[in-house]
């Protein structure tokens, strides 16, 4: 649960989409030390998204000019 609660923080801190009250209840009740971790891992998998998206964007673009 808590790891939910951690992935929702650092979500809507990326999309900048959190009301000041609920940042600050979020921050009393959670694992400080964890947070980096989960931010790191979430940015990765992001990143990946991107990259896999554009990757088959890209390749499916070539095979259309018959490259």
């Amino acid at each position: 649960m808590e790891f939910l609660r951690l992935t929702r923080i650092v979500l809507s801190s990326f999309f900048g989409v959190r009301k000041r009250a609920s940042h600050e209840a979020d921050f009393a009740n959670i694992n400080i030390v964890l947070l980096p971790f989960v931010a790191v891992f979430l940015a990765a998998c992001i990143g990946a998204i991107i990259f896999g998206v554009v990757h088959l964007v890209a390749h499916s673009a070539s095979t259309m000019q018959g490259l």
